[in-house]
């Protein structure tokens, strides 16, 4: 007898404590961590209002700057080249590039505090296509990080914006040219002197920005229409051919080439830390 009443005490106590904790969950921690939840994501959402816009218009303009070098081999380099202006191109390619840098340092900084880990997998994606690789338009890790620091400027108010081009055009302009500024005109050069080269990092590249533009604008309301499809590797070859380029036995050791290059690259640690 004393063991049933045992039974049913001990029956009774779990039961009242899963009575007493289930209505803790639903009436209690339940609403306040929805409640936490949907503040959290409009505060995000609030956060990236601020730097949306510009941090697109940054990521685009890459992008429509890298598919051109790749799809033409750097045909508006050469062009600019012929009048006098090569200084230009490298100039301006130098300069979408690190103003990329300086948009993904904005956006570490005010999203740093908040749950986001797929804007971080982006960043990682874009991080490791620049610094992974051979010599040549290759940015380190932490070189990236430098460049994006030395471009962020004082905005309204308790912003911050990236530098305009008059200034960074300023700075190169100097007779001592910026350590990491020199460093790296001499990457971007390198990228416009030998495009076929590049091709497959700028796909990399390319790609990694594409995936940062449909996390930032989900629905194409900032973006361009044609600012959606990254760099495909294939069909540019294929261009370069019937545009005169290349002929198509070297179409085919580029591509072979290209191949390797990311074989070997995806079995070894070159991103220069």
């Amino acid at each position: 007898m004393s063991g049933i009443f045992s039974a049913a005490l001990v029956g009774g106590l779990i039961g009242t404590f899963f009575g007493g904790f289930t209505k803790f969950l639903w009436e209690k921690w339940l609403p306040e961590w929805l409640t936490w939840k949907r503040a959290q994501r409009v505060d995000r959402e609030r956060q990236l209002a601020y730097v949306r816009a510009p941090a697109i218009l940054a990521i685009s303009d890459l992008h429509f700057r890298l598919r051109q070098i790749a799809q033409t081999q750097a045909a508006n380099y050469q062009y600019v080249q012929r009048l006098g202006q090569g200084d230009y191109y490298i100039h301006s390619t130098a300069y979408l590039v690190a103003r990329v840098f300086a948009w993904q340092e904005i956006l570490r900084r005010r999203m740093a505090s908040y749950d986001y880990a797929e804007l971080y997998q982006r960043f990682e994606l874009m991080t490791t296509a620049f610094s992974h690789g051979y010599p040549g338009f290759q940015v380190w890790r932490l070189e990236q990080t430098e460049i994006g620091e030395r471009m962020i400027v004082a905005g309204d108010g308790d912003t911050v914006a990236s530098l305009p081009l008059s200034d960074f055009l300023d700075r190169l302009d100097q007779d001592d040219v910026p350590r990491w500024l020199s460093s790296l005109r001499d990457r971007v050069t390198y990228l416009l002197e030998h495009p076929a080269k590049e091709l497959g990092r700028v796909a990399r590249v390319d790609a990694a920005l594409i995936e940062l533009l449909a996390f930032l604008d989900p629905k194409r309301r900032w973006r361009p229409e044609h600012a959606s499809q990254a760099i495909d590797v294939p069909g540019v070859v294929k261009g370069w051919v019937s545009g005169g380029l290349i002929e198509p036995e070297a179409a085919e050791r580029s591509l072979a080439k290209l191949a390797e290059d990311e074989r070997a690259i995806g079995g070894a640690d070159t991103s220069g830390g």
